[in-house]
C-alpha cells in the first residue's frame, strides 16, 4: 500500500533534501534526480511540487531567508539586549547563518540569478529588522548620523559585498559598522 504525506510536509521535505545537497555538493552538481534519489521518490514527483530547479532552488533560498528573518525579528524584540547588544547579535547571526550554509557563497558563480535574488531578500530582510534598532538607537542619543534609511542601506550592502570580495573577518565588519554610525570604538 502506498502512504501519501500532506503535500505541505512533502513540498517541505524535498526542500530540506534539496538544500542539504546543495550544501554537500553546490548548486550546480546537484541534479533533480538525486534529490529524488536521496529520498527515495521518483523524480516526477520533485517535478509535481517543482517545475524546474531554479523553482527548488528560490525555495530553498526562501527558507533560509525566512529562518533568518525569523531569527532577526527576535533579536530586535529582546527587552534583555540593548542597542549595543542587539546590533552584536545582529551581526553574529549574519556570520553564523552564512558560515554554517557555505554554498550560499556558490551563488555568486554558479547562477548569477539566484545570487542576485539572495542577495536582494537578505538585504531587505537586515534592511525591515534592523531599521527599528538603529532608530531607537538615534532616539537614545547613542548615535548621530543624519539620514539613517541611507545610511543603513549603504551598510547593508557595502557590508555584503565586503563579505562576498572575501572580508570575512566580524571585527573588520564590526568596526566599519561603528565608524559608519559614529559609535565608539570597541561598542560592538
Amino acid at each position: 500500500m502506498r502512504i501519501s504525506k500532506d503535500p505541505e510536509i512533502r513540498r517541505q521535505e524535498i526542500v530540506v533534501t534539496a538544500g542539504r545537497l546543495f550544501q554537500a555538493q553546490g548548486i550546480a552538481r546537484t541534479s533533480i534526480t538525486e534529490i529524488a534519489e536521496q529520498m527515495g521518490v521518483a523524480k516526477g514527483l520533485v517535478y509535481y511540487y517543482f517545475a524546474s530547479k531554479d523553482e527548488l532552488v528560490e525555495a530553498v533560498i526562501d527558507d533560509f531567508t525566512t529562518s533568518l528573518n525569523d531569527n532577526l525579528f527576535s533579536i530586535q524584540k529582546r527587552p534583555d539586549l540593548d542597542f549595543y547588544g542587539k546590533l552584536k547579535a545582529v551581526l553574529h547571526l549574519y556570520f553564523h547563518a552564512i558560515q554554517s550554509h557555505p554554498a550560499i557563497l556558490t551563488f555568486t558563480t554558479a547562477d548569477p540569478t539566484a545570487f542576485a535574488l539572495l542577495k536582494e531578500k537578505l538585504s531587505a530582510i537586515a534592511y525591515t529588522q534592523v531599521q527599528p534598532i538603529l532608530l531607537a538607537g538615534l532616539a537614545q542619543g547613542l548615535c548621530g548620523i543624519e539620514y539613517p534609511e541611507f545610511m543603513l542601506k549603504v551598510l547593508i550592502r557595502g557590508l555584503g559585498d565586503l563579505y562576498i570580495e572575501g572580508v570575512r573577518d566580524p571585527e573588520i565588519h564590526a568596526t566599519l559598522i561603528e565608524q559608519a554610525l559614529g559609535l565608539a570604538k570597541g561598542s560592538l
